[in-house]
């Protein structure tokens, strides 16, 4: 029975994990630049919530609280802020881009209207979508993609569906100038919290109607975005236990 007793819960298993990992990146070492960095208050954060039981898979389009930031965070390129009901939590931007993809039935054999050489550009050859350039005629679907801060202007119109990955400029440094149109989807990473942390996270915003498809697809990649992950941007966000 003394030996049963001895054994670790799974949060203090992994509390344990996270302070090793803690003290192994502060043990005189000179920080190289990226290096993970692993604050004493994040580890306290994911301990106090895993020490509540928060083993289990969490909401499955994503914690409530997170997913109202990012809706009004999207406010800034939009004419008005979206609820957190328009909001998915995803792993990464990869896998938003995958399961929107899905939602909107492009796969296998879809055509978007988008540039050549795009980020997420082997995802869209492995699932057997066509990048077509703006002179090609006939398509009603339109990528886009914003990588290192460059504005790219209003939107276009012209597309029944436009699709926007926004990398990892939400909850970064402001893009002035970028606005987009109320039914654009807009997707992104959210590396811009929680890279530097080791963890990383992605989000789909759409309408209601149009999320409800993406999200079941979602949770048949991978259920729901992991709970530490969730926590840890909440943390970043400023939510204290």
């Amino acid at each position: 029975m003394n030996k049963l007793n001895k054994v670790p819960t799974v949060a203090e298993a992994l509390s344990e994990r996270a302070r090793v990992l803690l003290d192994a990146s502060s043990e005189g070492k000179p920080k190289r630049k990226g290096a993970i960095q692993i604050p004493q208050g994040l580890v306290d954060s994911l301990s106090y919530h895993l020490g509540r039981g928060e083993t289990h898979y969490p909401d499955r389009p994503g914690m409530a609280d997170l997913r109202d930031m990012v809706g009004r965070e999207l406010g800034k390129y939009l004419d008005d802020s979206r609820g957190g009901d328009q909001v998915l939590i995803t792993a990464s931007e990869g896998e938003a881009v995958f399961v929107t993809m899905l939602g909107l039935d492009l796969v296998p054999g879809g055509r978007v209207s988008g540039e050549k050489g795009l980020h997420h550009q082997k995802l869209f050859d492995w699932l057997g979508i066509d990048v077509c350039g703006a002179e090609d005629m006939g398509i009603s679907i339109a990528y886009r993609e914003l990588r290192g801060g460059a504005n790219m202007g209003s939107s276009s119109g012209g597309f029944e569906t436009e699709i926007c990955a926004l990398g990892d400029t939400l909850f970064g440094e402001e893009v002035t100038g970028l606005k987009f149109s109320p039914s654009t989807i807009l997707l992104g990473s959210l590396s811009s919290l929680l890279g530097k942390h080791g963890f990383d996270l992605g989000f789909v915003s759409a309408d209601t109607s149009v999320l409800k498809g993406i999200t079941g697809w979602k949770q048949a990649s991978s259920i729901c975005a992991p709970s530490p992950s969730q926590r840890a941007a909440l943390w970043a966000l400023g939510e204290r236990p």
